[in-house]
């Protein structure tokens, strides 16, 4: 069953979509609150159980997160009847992500995290090595912000890919609500994000063919700002998982639930953790 691996892979921070503020800036931010929450509430074990429709356990699956006593390291384990086993590392340098070292199978991918004096992220380098085809492939994200720090630009180059320049621009509030891609001095992507109280509601992208504006992230929230709900659309539309949230009185997850485009259910997710 591949529900719940698509959402732990989303839930980990690996990029499925493709807006880079989406991925690189608020997926690290929404990462590095759950890694803060891990320490202040002394977790150091997380464990995932994924029910079915029919109320049986998922067959195969399991999701294993281990947060060293020290902060340091992090250790994800995903496991899946239909896909090769997954390890994923993290390790941290004075509580920011500093390194992602990804395995699976024979592929392995190094993500190396980059900060100016401010803290901002500036740099992203990813290296992927196949045993298989011994031949690193790498990317590089050069982020670049405005005095006041907020996003003004990002440049993507890496091995074999055309150089991408992306363009943001923030409301007044400094939340970022367009983001434009270009290729050789060609618009080819945009992408709008859309909030409430400033919290990120809508992720939308302009579609050429449809000629119009679709959604890919739809996001709800509780009063406690949590997020209990997210409505995903496939990237041509012929999808749509509906999830939904709770949490522990802590504020760590407790479950999510992914329902089809006709509200059915399709999987339940059960966390339960383990303190120091």
């Amino acid at each position: 069953m591949k529900w719940p691996i698509l959402f732990c892979t989303i839930f980990l921070g690996n990029s499925l979509w493709g807006q880079f503020y989406l991925n690189d800036i608020h997926g690290l931010k929404i990462s590095q609150e759950k890694y803060q929450l891990m320490r202040k509430n002394k977790i150091i074990n997380i464990t995932a159980n994924s029910i079915e429709a029919d109320g049986s356990n998922t067959k195969g699956f399991s999701l294993n997160q281990e947060l060293q006593i020290d902060g340091k390291k992090m250790v994800t384990t995903i496991a899946n009847i239909a896909s090769p086993t997954e390890k994923i590392t993290n390790t941290y340098e004075l509580s920011k992500l500093k390194r992602t070292i990804k395995n699976r199978s024979s592929i392995q991918t190094t993500t190396d995290y980059a900060y100016d004096e401010k803290g901002l992220l500036n740099k992203i380098i990813s290296t992927t090595i196949d045993s298989i085809q011994k031949k690193p492939i790498s990317e590089t994200h050069l982020w670049q912000y405005q005095t006041n720090g907020i996003p003004i630009s990002m440049v993507k180059w890496g091995d074999g890919i055309d150089t991408v320049k992306v363009a943001f621009v923030a409301d007044s509030t400094g939340n970022i609500i367009e983001e434009y891609w270009y290729k050789k001095g060609k618009k080819i992507e945009s992408y709008y994000y859309y909030y409430t109280n400033n919290q990120l509601t809508d992720v939308v992208r302009f579609n050429a063919k449809a000629n119009r504006l679709i959604p890919d992230f739809v996001y709800e929230y509780n009063q406690q700002n949590q997020l209990t709900s997210m409505i995903q659309v496939s990237f041509n539309g012929s999808s749509v998982i509906h999830w939904a949230y709770t949490y522990h009185s802590n504020g760590l997850r407790e479950t999510e639930t992914a329902r089809d485009k006709e509200k059915n259910i399709i999987a339940k997710i059960t966390y339960s953790f383990e303190k120091q």
